[in-house]
């Protein structure tokens, strides 16, 4: 039986369990992870384990030995992908589409404005500001939207992407963390649908809560 056809039958029962009970698939996946010869208390006496490993490091050899291989990149195609990140870094702190009529691009602030917005209309929150922290990153992004009339969201933007930090106030008696998982659906919908943005990562950090009501 050649090896392509032995490997074909072993992945077939990749669902399938050895007589001693072990699943097929975690062997495979073991060997595979390069982790053959960490074995468990259970892999040491069983002789159906270690059979089973060995015969599946035979089996993959080949596989971790192209693995290893150089893989020449294309010329074309890394001059291509060097050029397009040198469009997409020509200014940070605009958004970046490229269509076939032209370029869509949106400032940061604009970006800043939008997730703010929909934060503070998720019942709940008291207000939405940026979340400020102490990192080379953070006060890049506080770059963005300082001096502008809405600095009211830490936001870092690049190409189709943005990241949103949002720290909230809350009012009392809501449940926060509901509120937070809202705020970060809404936020990424409305920037998606708004924007045009393809990916969005929203953090959210609640700082404060209102007042209790005096009774």
């Amino acid at each position: 039986m050649t090896e392509p056809s032995r490997a074909r039958r072993l992945l077939d029962s990749a669902s399938q369990h050895l007589a001693c009970g072990a699943d097929v698939d975690e062997l495979l996946e073991q060997v595979a992870d390069g982790d053959a010869d960490r074995l468990s208390e259970h892999q040491r006496t069983c002789p159906h384990c270690q059979a089973a490993i060995a015969e599946f490091r035979v089996l993959w050899a080949p596989v971790q030995e192209y693995a290893r291989q150089p893989v020449r990149l294309p010329q074309r195609l890394r001059a291509s992908v060097l050029k397009q990140v040198d469009r997409l870094v020509h200014d940070v702190w605009y958004t970046l589409q490229l269509t076939d009529i032209g370029a869509v691009r949106v400032a940061a602030r604009v970006v800043a404005a939008v997730a703010r917005d929909a934060a503070s209309q998720v019942p709940g929150v008291r207000v939405a500001l940026g979340r400020s922290t102490e990192s080379r990153i953070a006060r890049l992004v506080s770059r963005a939207t300082s001096g502008h009339l809405h600095p009211h969201a830490a936001v870092g933007v690049l190409g189709r992407t943005a990241v949103v930090d949002l720290a909230l106030a809350v009012s009392y008696g809501q449940p926060v963390h509901e509120v937070a998982l809202e705020v970060q659906r809404r936020v990424i919908a409305e920037l998606k649908e708004n924007i045009g943005l393809q990916s969005v990562t929203v953090n959210v950090t609640v700082d404060d809560v209102s007042p209790k009501p005096a009774e």
